[in-house]
């Protein structure tokens, strides 16, 4: 989906991610296991989801909580935030993750492809306090078919076809990087006679 700003003249790309907020390891809580229940909040921007209550009290919780949610092509982070609640009902804040959206919307992060992370979790110290796994897909655009999400970016798509040929390799998937994003600038110069 793409938005136009007229006041600002710029052009804005929204894609669907879809994200899976799997588990925690080491949760820690002033240096002490976590034997609480757990859950995660996966926030973009102004939106948040929250996973389901890990009920098992432990320091590595499982919540496999799968969501969609829209990222603005301007956004530079996400933020996965693990919480434990209290016996009389409060969510308190155990620590939190700042993912960069390069992370699995950079160069070489294929659309339609989870990417498996796993990010240190800080609490407000900025102290270690876990680990979150999570993995995250930019959804592909049903509209067109790229090798990738620079191709995609710059142009070099084509319109999905209803049957894609691939006799020529045998019924092989090719993929590649594009020589350009590896080689140095003055490669090509210096081979030129």
């Amino acid at each position: 989906m793409i938005f136009v700003d007229h006041h600002n003249h710029c052009i804005t790309m929204t894609k669907t991610l879809e994200i899976d907020i799997r588990s925690a390891e080491g949760l820690k809580l002033n240096r002490k296991p976590v034997m609480k229940k757990t859950f995660a909040v996966v926030k973009i921007e102004e939106k948040s989801r929250n996973s389901n209550l890990d009920e098992s009290r432990r320091s590595d919780p499982t919540w496999n909580y799968k969501t969609e949610m829209p990222i603005n092509g301007d956004a530079k982070f996400i933020y996965i935030e693990v919480f434990y609640r209290t016996g009389c009902g409060h969510d308190k804040k155990i620590g939190e993750a700042k993912i960069p959206t390069n992370d699995f919307m950079g160069r070489y992060s294929p659309q339609g492809h989870f990417n498996f992370l796993s990010y240190r979790l800080r609490d407000k110290f900025g102290d270690k306090c876990g680990i979150v796994n999570v993995s995250i897909m930019v959804k592909s655009d049903s509209t067109t078919g790229a090798c990738s999400s620079q191709a995609a970016e710059t142009g070099l798509w084509r319109p999905r076809s209803e049957t894609p040929s691939i006799d020529g390799y045998g019924g092989r998937i090719v993929t590649g990087v594009p020589i350009w994003c590896v080689a140095p600038t003055n490669y090509y110069s210096s081979c030129v006679p």
